[in-house]
């Protein structure tokens, strides 16, 4: 028979077990009423085996124990049925990810008593992020990568964007999915009919597009290919860069009425317009998206 301190430890472990239980739903259910569609959860350890040092949750925040990954639809229905192509790059990009993110954050410590921070997506030197929300959402069993840029699709919503919280709470974690999300039944199809996904045919890299790959007879991802310097010159047109590299053409334009010309194009005025309204620099180019088949059930509408 156990001992009566052996017998107390269990209870003390059943106890810290439950709270932590609770803990993590009450976590999660505030992130579903934040906004999100989807939350997982996952141990700083998981990193490990996929960042080097410097770049994993605790060297983020001293102490890390749990990420919290939340997953927010971009651009609503509407925005994908718009017959303009534009008006995806415009409409819908309100970062609800990161407002749930905030809140969660905020949550954490003045409610709880722990320290939690979002998990910094863009660059704090250089070009390099210090922590990938791609790779956050894999941990996290979110979902998993395609053939399409490697978007991380979510086997109920496809597309979503990621945002995750740091946090030196322990909490329950969720496991990473085992079945790759991509590709779905009806791609497998249409790769054994015609060599391709929707997503290479719609953006082939054999014609000037950016994707290709291959699925195995078990309907698998075999090979992956994606020009992501390709991709980045259609659909990341508009930014700091973009603004950075106008200027410096502007300023070494010797013809006034050129040089002119140039400061009143739509392509400088859009420039100057994502350096302020972030909506613009995000993403121009939706087209694997808009023939993806996962997540499109949820898309339609009346």
């Amino acid at each position: 028979m156990p001992s009566q301190q052996e017998h107390a430890q269990t209870e003390a472990a059943d106890d810290t077990a439950t709270e932590r239980a609770a803990l993590t739903e009450q976590i999660k259910g505030f992130a579903l009423k934040a906004g999100g569609d989807v939350v997982g959860i996952a141990p700083v350890e998981r990193w490990e085996s996929f960042v080097p040092e410097g770049y994993r949750p605790y060297d983020i925040l001293p102490n890390a124990k749990s990420v919290i990954v939340v997953g927010v639809r971009g651009p609503n229905a509407g925005a994908w049925r718009s017959p303009n192509h534009r008006i995806m790059e415009v409409n819908g990009y309100d970062f609800a990810n990161d407002r749930a993110i905030h809140m969660i954050a905020d949550h954490i410590e003045t409610k709880l008593g722990y320290y939690a921070l979002q998990g910094p997506a863009l660059p704090t030197a250089g070009y390099q992020p210090r922590m990938s929300m791609m790779l956050a959402a894999v941990l996290a069993g979110c979902g998993t990568r395609s053939f399409a840029a490697n978007i991380i699709l979510n086997p109920k919503y496809g597309l979503l964007y990621y945002s995750a919280c740091i946090t030196t709470l322990e909490l329950d974690y969720d496991d990473m999915l085992e079945q790759g999300v991509c590709p779905a039944p009806m791609c497998v199809q249409t790769y054994k009919q015609i060599g391709k996904t929707p997503c290479m045919a719609a953006c082939p890299s054999d014609d000037g597009g950016c994707l290709d790959g291959s699925i195995d007879e078990d309907g698998n991802m075999e090979h992956v290919y994606y020009d992501r310097e390709r991709c980045v010159s259609r659909s990341m047109n508009f930014g700091i860069s973009s603004f950075q590299k106008a200027l410096d053409q502007i300023a070494e334009e010797e013809d006034n009425d050129k040089r002119k010309m140039m400061i009143n194009s739509d392509f400088f005025s859009r420039s100057c317009g994502a350096v302020s309204f972030y909506k613009e620099s995000v993403a121009q180019c939706f087209e694997c998206m808009r023939v993806c088949p996962i997540g499109r059930g949820e898309r339609k509408l009346k």
